[in-house]
Formats: structure tokens, C-alpha cells, sequence
């Protein structure tokens, strides 16, 4: 095992340098701190995805456009997840017109119909540079279970006319260079990116077209102010705006009441290779394709363009502590790909992932003028970045009549107990997945 193989992972509030994506990202534009009082049309919480899409559609549209963040852009979930363009959901279109009807089911469906199209189109016409690819989306199956969700997804989207096709045990044997899945699906529209450099790109973009972006500019509250303005107080000035959007997702805190408490963090961490040698490139995913997998504790994976294998997955079972080894991921590698045993780790970090009863994105009405996203269940890159166009939307249009449904937020029952139940939840799936593993 290499030296670095125990390696302690860049967390929250550690530094960075064991981030791969901090290590090899475009600079990132100048984001001064707040200082004083500023007007704005929109306020905006949160320079991630979400937020910093929501910026850039408004700031074309002319509108005035503040973001705040208590960090820099893309510092949160954005520069932190496995730069994975991920399609769909993880509810199948058939359950979301069950559950919610025709209009918002398809509504719903149509969002995650195009999400990476449209995430793919917007890095075009900006012409950011973020190691955007297209090779498509993987998921491996392991039994009967597995079989059962390939089926479910490819039949499905097939007759929403997405490119979906399944894979035999051979077939994504030979795609991935792995022999350890039963099956599987590859589905055409996903692909993968340098997140913190699409962040980062997204930032600039926004800031080309007006919008005003302060970093290390916490929010400390937001009230009401004279009129129908809120006002945003920062630790050395405030904002003064007409609409609010909270673009925070699992990073939000008590921004606004009853908020948090309608997602459950959960911590994921993340390892990284070197450049793996060429005649390794050749056998591990040789295509390039970004993969998951059907397990309930699963690992998720891929290769960035200078062929560095990054592998994510959670972490300790208590999901309390930042800090933990990522040990276990190195050892999830080995198994899929024998050949990386011996291979250096000398990237590690972890960041939160937003997840929710629905495994649905929400787009939030909190009061007038006050509007949010959240809850992208790791489809975030995607998701968030349609999601911030969708809040522009809402933004621009009259209040009450936008075409978006929205929701009030919910809160999760026995919020307050949120640990325990990820801990209940990564055991007993670990448990189940072995079993599936065993009957394959």
C-alpha cells in the first residue's frame, strides 16, 4: 500500500491542498468582500451551481444581481462533488407521474430530460473551460435487484425517447474493464467535468454580464426592510434587494426557518490517482464513461482528462465527523480493477450531499420574493444548474403567475435524529448490498 494511502482528507475546515480539483482548476475570478451598503434587484445566497446559474440568467436579462457567499465560488458542493453530468432522477418518470400528475410529473420530466443537455449547451455558448465530455452515463447492476432497476430505467426512458440501452454482464465487462457487475445500462446523455473550473467559469460568465459577486461575505440576516425590500446583513455592510434567492442547498444552515430542515446532509468523500500509466489507461474505463452503481451504499467513479481515476463514496457510518479515511474507497478500486493495486492516492477530500424523502430536487416559495432550490440527491451538477435558470424564471416572472410548480417546504419527520437514521440506513444497506453481492 503506498504512503499516502492513509492520507486525511480535506475537509470543511482544513486546508485544501489533498483536493484534486483545487490542485488543477482555471483560477478563479476576483470576488472581494462585501463592505457597506449596496442595492440590488436580486439578492442571492450561495455561489455554487445554483446559485451562480440563477446570477448569470438574470444578470442577462438586466437584471441588478448581488451574490453572497460565506466562502468563494464553487467552494461548497459545486467544487467539491465527483464531476459526474449525471441524467434523471432517481425516481423513474412513470413514479413521477403516479406521484405528482401530468403537469408537474411532466413537468418534472422534462427537467431531467434535458438537464445535461442543457448544462452541456450553456458550457458551450460561455466557452468555459472545464474538461467537459460526453461519453455517457454507466450504471452497474449487482443481482436479481440491480437487473430489476437496469429494466426499469431503460424501459422508461425509452419511451420518453432518451438514448438508454441496457448491458449484458459482457457488455459493460468490455465498456468499463471491470468484471464486477451482472449488467447494466448506458445511458447517452450523461457525461462528466471539472466541477470547481465549471464553477469557477460560471462565476466569470456572470460577472461578464453585470452581476456582482462577493466572497468570504457570510449572511447573517435577512429581515424585511422598508417597502417591499429584504435586507441582507453581512458581517461589514448589508444588500438591499426586491427578491432573495437562497442557493445554499446542504451548505445553508438557519438561513431561513424550517429550511435545513428539509434536507439531510450527508457527507461523501472523494479519492484520486495520479496520471495512470498508459497501458493501465487501456484497461480501466477505457471509454472514459462516468459510472454508479445499484448497490444502497454504492461508490461512483470515473477518469478525468488527464487520465486520473477518481472514485467517491461515503464515508463513516456515524456521517458526524468531517474528518475519515479514505481507505476504504482505495480498496472498492482494487476490487473493481485488480490492475490498480500499488497505484499512489495522493488526493483525498469530502464535501455534503443534500438528500430528501422525495429524491427530487424543490423549487421553493419561503415568502415574497423569496425563493429556493435544494435537495439534488447527487444529481447535482446537472440538476443544480437547471434549477438556477428555473429561479431566474421565477425572479422575472410577476408573482403568482409563473408556469414552475413550487412547493413550501417540508420538513423531515424526526429531523433532529437525522444521524441516527443515515447510520440505520448505510448499515443495513451495507448488509443487504453483501447479499445481492453474494446471490449474483
Amino acid at each position: 500500500m503506498s504512503n499516502l494511502s492513509r492520507l486525511r482528507c480535506a475537509t470543511d475546515d482544513q486546508a485544501t491542498e489533498a483536493m484534486l480539483w483545487r490542485a488543477t482548476a482555471h483560477p478563479a475570478p476576483p470576488c472581494s468582500e462585501l463592505v457597506g451598503a449596496h442595492e440590488a434587484d436580486v439578492a442571492i445566497i450561495g455561489a455554487g451551481f445554483t446559485g451562480l446559474s440563477a446570477a448569470l440568467h438574470l444578470a442577462e436579462a438586466g437584471k441588478h444581481v448581488a451574490v453572497l457567499d460565506a466562502h468563494q465560488p464553487g467552494w461548497g458542493a459545486s467544487g467539491r462533488n465527483g464531476g459526474q453530468i449525471n441524467p434523471g432522477f432517481k425516481v423513474l418518470p412513470s413514479q413521477l407521474l403516479t406521484s405528482y400528475g401530468q403537469t408537474r410529473g411532466r413537468y418534472l420530466i422534462g427537467l431531467a430530460q434535458t438537464a445535461c443537455d442543457d448544462t452541456l449547451s450553456l458550457i458551450d455558448r460561455l466557452a468555459i473551460e472545464c474538461e467537459a465530455r460526453r461519453p455517457g452515463y454507466v450504471q452497474g447492476s449487482i443481482g436479481a435487484r440491480g437487473l430489476v432497476a437496469r429494466d426499469a430505467w431503460v424501459n422508461d426512458w425509452r419511451r420518453e425517447g432518451a438514448e438508454v440501452e441496457p448491458l449484458t454482464r459482457r457488455a459493460i465487462s468490455d465498456l468499463l474493464g471491470t468484471k464486477r457487475y451482472c449488467g447494466g445500462y448506458l445511458d447517452h446523455r450523461g457525461g462528466s467535468l471539472q466541477p470547481l473550473s465549471y464553477a469557477r467559469g460560471l462565476a466569470a460568465a456572470a460577472q461578464s454580464e453585470g452581476a456582482h459577486l462577493f466572497g468570504d461575505t457570510p449572511v447573517l440576516e435577512i429581515k424585511q426592510a422598508a417597502g417591499a425590500d429584504w435586507q441582507l446583513t453581512t458581517p461589514k455592510g448589508y444588500v438591499t434587494a426586491s427578491n432573495v434567492v437562497i442557493a445554499t442547498n446542504a451548505y445553508g444552515g438557519a438561513i431561513w426557518p424550517g429550511l435545513k430542515e428539509s434536507v439531510v446532509p450527508v457527507r461523501t468523500f472523494i479519492a484520486a490517482t495520479d496520471p495512470l500509466p498508459g497501458p493501465l489507461r487501456d484497461k480501466v474505463l477505457p471509454g472514459g464513461h462516468a459510472v454508479s452503481e445499484t448497490r444502497r451504499v454504492q461508490v461512483y467513479y470515473r477518469m478525468d482528462a488527464e487520465g486520473r481515476f477518481i472514485i467517491g463514496g461515503r464515508g463513516n457510518r456515524t456521517n458526524c465527523k468531517p474528518n475519515g479515511s479514505v481507505d476504504h474507497l482505495h480498496q472498492e478500486a482494487c476490487v473493481l480493477f485488480p490492475a490498480l493495486n500499488g497505484i499512489d492516492w495522493p488526493y483525498a477530500w469530502n464535501g455534503l450531499v443534500a438528500m430528501n424523502l422525495t429524491h427530487i430536487p424543490s423549487l421553493v416559495r419561503l415568502d415574497r420574493g423569496v425563493y429556493s432550490a435544494l435537495g439534488y440527491n447527487g444529481r447535482g451538477v446537472a440538476m443544480a444548474t437547471v434549477m438556477g435558470r428555473e429561479l431566474a424564471s421565477l425572479v422575472k416572472t410577476p408573482e403568482g403567475q409563473s408556469a414552475s410548480p413550487l412547493e413550501i417546504p417540508a420538513p423531515i419527520p424526526f429531523h433532529r435524529f437525522r444521524q441516527a437514521g443515515v447510520t440505520y440506513r448505510l448499515t443495513i444497506g451495507a448488509v443487504l448490498d453483501r447479499l445481492d453481492q453474494a446471490r449474483q
